[in-house]
Formats: C-alpha cells, structure tokens, sequence
C-alpha cells in the first residue's frame, strides 16, 4: 500500500512490532512537520502503533519551536512546505539539536533535492507516494542511526571525562611549589592544552645541596604521552636521588624508554635536558637528549645557546652514549629553559610566536624578576594567539642568579 498523497491508507502494523529490536524503539519522540493533515494523521497512525510517541506541526516554524521546546529522536519533514523549504529546517534543527535524525520527505522526480538535502545534513529521505513498508524500514533505519549517535555522544562524554581526570592526575606530578633555591630567583609557567600531553618539567633538591633541573617533552598528544611522561618523571627521581651525573641520568632514562616507544605504532620519542647546579659556586652540568638549547642571558645583553652536551631524544636508540657540558654562572645571568609548545604557539594568521620573539621579550626586561619576565611573556603570548586555539602544552622555566 501507499500514501497517495492527501488519501492515505497503510498496512495495518503488528501492534508493539516496533519494539522488539533490543527495546531501542521505546520512548523515542518522533516530530512530522507537513503542512497536509491527512499525511500528519497517517503518519502519526502507524507510527504510535508502532509504540513511538509523535508530535505534529503544519509549517517549519512551528515544527522548529517544537525542537526548541522538547527534545526529539526524529523528524520527519516534507521538503517543500510553505513557509521554510527543507534546507532551512535541516540546518535550524541542527543547530538546535546537532544529534537529531532527520527523514525527509520528497516529492515525485525531486530526488535532486534529496541528494542535495543529505549533503546539507539530512540522514535519509522518504519519496513520495509514501509507502507504509519501505517507511517503517526507513524508520528503523533512523531508529538505529540515533542509537548509534546517542551511544557515541555518551561515549565521548565519558572519555572527556576520563580524560579530565587524567589531565588533573598528570598535574599532580609536576611540581607543586618551587623549591627555595640559595642564590636564585625562580619562576614556572605551564599551562597544559586541554587534552593531556607530554610536557615535563621538574626541580630536584638534592642530599648534596645541588640542585637537579629537568624540562622535556614527549612527542604526541593524548594518554600514550602522558604516560611516558609519568615513567620520565619516575626515572628522573629515581636516577636523581642516586646522584648520577647528568649524562648517565639520561642515559638510564633512555634505556627506561627504549623499550615502551618501540611498542607504540606512533614511533613515540622524548626530547630532555638536565641539569645538575651548584647555587654555591653557580656551576652548571648539563646534558641535552634532542630537547630546545636552554637560553643563557648576559647582563650586558649578549646570548649563548646551551648547545653543548647532547644528543639524540630518549626512546629512539637503545645503549645511545650521552655527551654532557659545564657552564658557570655568574650574577645577574638567566637562563631560560623552554617547550615547543611556546616558540610554536600559532596565532589566527598562521604565524609562529617564535624563539626570536621569545629572546626579544627577555632581552627588553633583564633587570626584571624571572616572575615579571614570565608575566611579560605570557601577556604578549596571549595577545599573539589572540582568539586561536592552544594545541600543545607550553612551560617555561627562569633561573635568574642574585647579583649578591
């Protein structure tokens, strides 16, 4: 049987037959938005035999109040009505309700319009004569499509949660207060990207008096990153309380990765430098596995790249010998240690904040505190991304030696 238009007749359905697909039919609000009521009647008819609950309207203003008003699984709409053609009612309703099914309703020889329809966001179509069978069948079809829909939307909205959780956990880890350092002014800027990553940053007060520096950052994004992240975190204080020297810390931690990356498809890898400092005597011992050269400022303005002692990131080659270097210190010298996620930060136009940018910002403010010059960063930072998206989590560390 069909709908012939305006005189409709359909095949009597089996009561409940509509429920019997694992219960997914139940308590499922249909609207049908056509502007002739014969077509609102027949099609509430079976549909509510079938268990649905339904709602009608004569014209997509009204249906679109009704979407507003109450939440529905489904609409069912004719494409050409009076007041709003079908385009218009696919991109209100979804603006309203983006995980609603739309089913379309279509005249004789516009089947154009359908394709054209389903690219603009409708998820199936009905032709006109309407037959009772084949929409029950599309109707099930849609059934099944907000199913799967509802299922994904809950599933995402647990793993954000999961996600959250991780995110606050892998804070945990990184260094709650700055430990008080003789001779040093310090200060810490991290501001994770909303997905949990691979920043790592740490300062060790060591038994000897020393004090052990670590920056890094694991490549990637998402829990395998952070999970790396936590066992270089692990290696570091470990190799640290036994006082190796810098080299042999990243060498351990090289070794400790090694394994894990190579069992990751994404060829996950860690950049790290470390460091080892005497505030008695200013030394500095270093090594740096592949991470951004740490930043040394002069009082007189002049720079040097801590590009000695290193080599290749953590987790790439098993048994890699590290090199290591030694600079000393002297008063009023910053060293400024830093992520990509800083210098590659984009703005709207698709620039780069850049480590030039970075180094010009340090060098106006060198009589400054390392908190004011963090302060002085992260404000010209925010106006450089303006309203564009943070994608990677940014740190950065400043050591600033007291001229006393």
């Amino acid at each position: 049987m069909a709908f012939l238009d305006s005189h409709c007749s359909l095949p009597q359905a089996k009561a409940g037959a509509g429920m019997t697909n694992a219960g997914h039919y139940l308590n499922m609000r249909i609207l049908i938005i056509d502007d002739e009521p014969d077509i609102r009647q027949a099609l509430a008819y079976v549909l509510q035999d079938e268990g649905y609950e339904t709602n009608s309207a004569s014209t997509g203003l009204e249906g679109l109040s009704y979407i507003s008003a109450k939440r529905f699984d489904i609409v069912i709409t004719d494409l050409m009505l009076p007041d709003l053609d079908g385009m218009t009612i696919i991109n209100k309703a979804k603006e309203i309700c983006p995980e609603i099914i739309i089913v379309m309703i279509t005249a004789y020889g516009s089947e154009e319009k359908a394709v054209e329809a389903i690219r603009a966001g409708a998820d199936d179509y009905i032709p006109k004569p309407i037959d009772g069978d084949e929409l029950l069948m599309k109707l099930s079809k849609a059934v099944e499509m907000r199913r799967l829909r509802d299922e994904n939307i809950l599933f995402h909205r647990r793993l954000e949660k999961e996600i959250e959780i991780a995110r606050k956990i892998q804070q945990t880890l990184l260094p709650q207060q700055i430990p008080e350092i003789n001779g040093f002014d310090v200060a810490i800027f991290n501001q994770p990207a909303k997905y949990v990553g691979g920043d790592y940053h740490d300062i060790i007060t060591l038994s000897s008096g020393n004090v052990g520096i670590a920056i890094g950052d694991v490549s990637g994004k998402g829990m395998p990153a952070a999970l790396l992240m936590a066992n270089v975190q692990a290696s570091i204080r470990r190799c640290s309380e036994d006082r190796y020297p810098p080299k042999e810390i990243i060498q351990r931690v090289n070794s400790a990765l090694c394994p894990i990356c190579q069992l990751i498809e994404e060829h996950r890898f860690v950049t790290l430098f470390y460091a080892n400092l005497n505030p008695q005597n200013g030394e500095m011992v270093f090594s740096n596995a592949g991470h951004n050269y740490p930043i040394l400022f002069k009082q007189d303005g002049s720079l040097y790249n801590l590009s000695d002692g290193g080599g290749i990131p953590c987790g790439i080659l098993d048994g890699f010998h590290y090199d290591e270097a030694k600079i000393k210190l002297e008063p009023n010298d910053i060293i400024v240690f830093y992520t990509d996620g800083i210098i590659e930060s984009m703005n709207t136009e698709e620039l780069i904040f850049s480590e030039e940018r970075l180094i010009d910002i340090v060098l106006r403010n060198l009589n400054l505190s390392p908190d004011e010059i963090i302060n002085y960063v992260c404000k010209e930072l925010n106006e450089f991304m303006g309203d564009s998206i943070q994608y990677d989590d940014m740190t950065l560390m400043i050591f600033k030696m007291h001229d006393s």
